[in-house]
């Protein structure tokens, strides 16, 4: 078991939840983030420190410095859209940042659980397992099909876990699909939400566990990291409407093509779990419907509930 674990990317959702179950385990997380405070103290005591993984420099003095046990990667640029626009930027902390988080890995001698995402599939052959051929149609989708190379070819010692449609709760953390969703329809506002788009959609604690298996398994390989149903955008709308008691009505059916995304999205796409419940049988892999149950309960808890 890995004690001292820097979680790349604190202040996100993921990051809130990998901290917050290293700190219910006992074990000594550090936190590092662009952000120059924490956004999550209501988790407990950790070190914070605050770094731009586009800077080499920083980057390896800082895990000189603290010499962690492992890292887990979450740090990235994730708006889809926005990197087709901010290509340079996108390429230089997905692809860049994870290098140096690989180099600076290398250098001290510590495991390093990379997270990736569906979005390196085409989606015209969907669902995939992690034998399937990647070809990314985004530029997101490019950048991280490239990190994942960089640290398959700077570390011996590596995991990647691929994920998507992550959603899940937290203080202070950029508002999820499921989030957008249920603030809309409780203020009574029509959405729009495509059915051509079929994914695994992923609660974050049910991903935070399945990384910190496949850390502290020591294993080398690609793994998919995903919620155990595999169903469309609109689908999956109608299952948080139910679940949130809220009017499915206002949910209007629509074509991927009718939103104008400037970035193509893999539609028929979802990733196969079969790999990591064959080699984590203790790990709960959560259906849509258990994950939307558990975030119904989070979201009803008080604060310190979290």
């Amino acid at each position: 078991m890995y004690e001292r674990v820097l979680v790349t990317g604190g202040n996100g959702l993921l990051g809130t939840k990998m901290l917050g179950l290293l700190l219910a385990e006992g074990r000594r997380p550090i936190s590092a983030s662009l952000g120059p405070e924490p956004t999550n103290r209501f988790l407990g005591e950790f070190p914070y420190y605050s770094v731009d993984i586009t800077d080499r420099d920083a980057v390896c003095r800082l895990l000189e410095a603290l010499r962690p046990d492992a890292v887990i990667h979450t740090a990235a640029f994730t708006a889809v859209d926005a990197c087709e626009s901010q290509r340079e930027l996108s390429w230089l902390v997905n692809v860049d940042g994870t290098a140096h988080v690989v180099r600076a890995c290398r250098e001290i001698g510590a495991r390093l659980v990379h997270v990736s995402t569906e979005y390196v599939f085409d989606g015209e052959r969907g669902p995939y397992s992690e034998e399937d051929e990647p070809n990314p149609i985004s530029h997101y989708g490019r950048t991280k099909l490239e990190s994942e190379r960089r640290v398959q070819e700077g570390c011996s010692d590596w995991a990647i876990g691929r994920t998507t449609v992550l959603f899940g709760h937290a203080p202070n953390v950029r508002p999820s699909f499921v989030a957008w969703m249920v603030d809309k329809l409780g203020r009574g506002e029509r959405i729009r939400v495509v059915d051509d788009q079929i994914s695994s959609p992923t609660l974050a604690d049910n991903l935070a566990r399945m990384l910190l298996a496949i850390l502290d398994s020591g294993r080398v390989g690609t793994y998919n990291t995903v919620g155990d149903t595999i169903l469309d955008r609109f689908s999956f709308a109608l299952l948080v409407a139910r679940y949130f008691g809220l009017d499915a009505g206002l949910i209007d059916r629509i074509k991927t093509p009718e939103l104008g995304q400037p970035a193509p999205r893999p539609l028929r796409a979802g990733l196969l779990m079969d790999r990591f419940k064959r080699e984590f049988p203790h790990v709960p892999v959560l259906t849509a419907e258990q994950a939307l149950q558990e975030l119904r309960r989070q979201m009803a808890a008080p604060l310190t509930g979290e």
